[in-house]
């Protein structure tokens, strides 16, 4: 199946989207897909918007540059011309701007973790949106769903709003969770060691997250705190975390700062910290999906976080871990981990079957497969 990938930002970086444009197109490749790489794409930016950014400024309002209609409608120009000529079958694309304003009869998919309604109601930046950003926002994601063939999603929660919201096809919109941005060759063997490594003595914390706020961090350190005050000896690792300026952080917290996994040391060191972890500890106020969730899986490290946006698609509950009702007190995670330490068998089956979610739901092969299955079906539908 030869499929005209169409990404924004440069799919062979490990740092667009979090690796996603990457591990998408790989994930299709052992299935049988061709991949004829669309992006990069250029943003054709107006010298109106520099006005228009400072006249929304003046409100305390925003914009939002990937759905301007400048950016937008370069895009499309830019699509369409690089489908000329091309051997395709489908044309597969990673966000709902990018499916606007193209010329093309071929079928079209898309692959995301969420969509505008979601975002909207979600995470903070697009609810400082100027109005006119709002309108085009929806309009765009309505257009994209209307042309879509078939929709891919990393989560139910973008699912449902697609129905709900936009009144999406339930038949076109199908859910297939992303999987871990790290190799992975661990059997259970390898994760059973992993897992008897870990003391019984004391409780190992991680947090994995840039934005300290929307992430949860002042919750991660409350449970650590609340932990050590009940006897129960725990430090918590931060990887990659910007606490705010001037915030003292108690002793029994880690900072590693950024963490380089392109670099054999960095990954080294990366994997180690969550292979000596007992919990990945995410309490995010919002989150689409949560990749990291799938990456502690894979070493047999379960996850406790909210029960925010995509994440309890990327944690079951007694599968990989644990979620809580969001603006749950800090001494509601720390009973679930000492109740934990206290039946450690307990810890250690919960964790056995982290990794079972690893390897039969939250990993690149099993969404690759899952998502040629629904293309090759769509287009042979198309056929008939």
């Amino acid at each position: 199946m030869n499929i005209a990938y169409v990404t924004g930002d440069d799919p062979h970086n490990l740092k667009s989207w979090s690796g996603l444009s990457h591990h998408i197109a790989e994930s299709l490749k052992p299935h049988g897909a061709k991949i004829h790489y669309l992006g990069p794409l250029e943003s054709e930016v107006s010298p109106f918007m520099g006005v228009e950014r400072r006249f929304w400024n003046l409100f305390g309002k925003q914009l939002l540059e990937n759905r301007e209609p400048c950016i937008v409608d370069g895009w499309g120009r830019q699509v369409t011309e690089k489908l000329k000529g091309l051997d395709a079958d489908v044309i597969l694309a990673t966000h709902t701007e990018l499916l606007s304003e193209f010329e093309s009869d071929l079928p079209i998919a898309y692959w995301s973790d969420s969509n505008f309604g979601c975002m909207l109601d979600a995470y903070p930046y697009f609810q400082s949106l100027n109005p006119f950003a709002i309108r085009r926002g929806h309009d765009y994601e309505r257009l994209a769903l209307r042309r879509a063939d078939l929709v891919f999603y990393a989560c139910d929660w973008a699912r449902d709003a697609a129905i709900n919201l936009y009144g999406a096809d339930p038949d076109k919109v199908k859910v297939i969770p992303f999987g871990a941005n790290i190799e992975c060759d661990r059997t259970t063997a390898d994760v059973d060691k992993l897992i008897a490594a870990r003391p019984k003595d004391r409780c190992k914390l991680l947090f994995l997250g840039k934005v300290w706020a929307r992430k949860g961090g002042d919750t991660a350190v409350a449970v650590a705190e609340e932990l050590n005050k009940s006897g129960l000896p725990t430090t918590l690792t931060l990887i990659g975390s910007q606490p705010p300026e001037g915030t003292v952080l108690p002793s029994f917290v880690r900072k590693t700062g950024f963490i380089n996994k392109s670099d054999p040391a960095g990954l080294k060191q990366f994997n180690d910290l969550i292979a000596e972890s007992h919990f990945l500890i995410l309490p995010s106020r919002a989150e689409a999906f949560g990749i990291v969730f799938c990456e502690a899986a894979s070493f047999g490290v379960p996850s406790l976080a909210t029960r925010a946006g995509g994440i309890p698609t990327a944690i079951r509950d007694g599968g990989n871990g644990k979620t809580f009702p969001l603006g749950s007190p800090p001494s509601t995670y720390a009973a679930f981990i000492r109740q934990h330490f206290a039946n450690y068998a307990g810890y250690e089956s919960l964790a056995r079957s982290a990794f079972r979610e690893y390897e039969t739901r939250l990993n690149w092969g099993v969404s690759g497969a899952t998502a040629m299955g629904h293309l090759r079906t769509m287009l042979e539908n198309r056929r008939r």
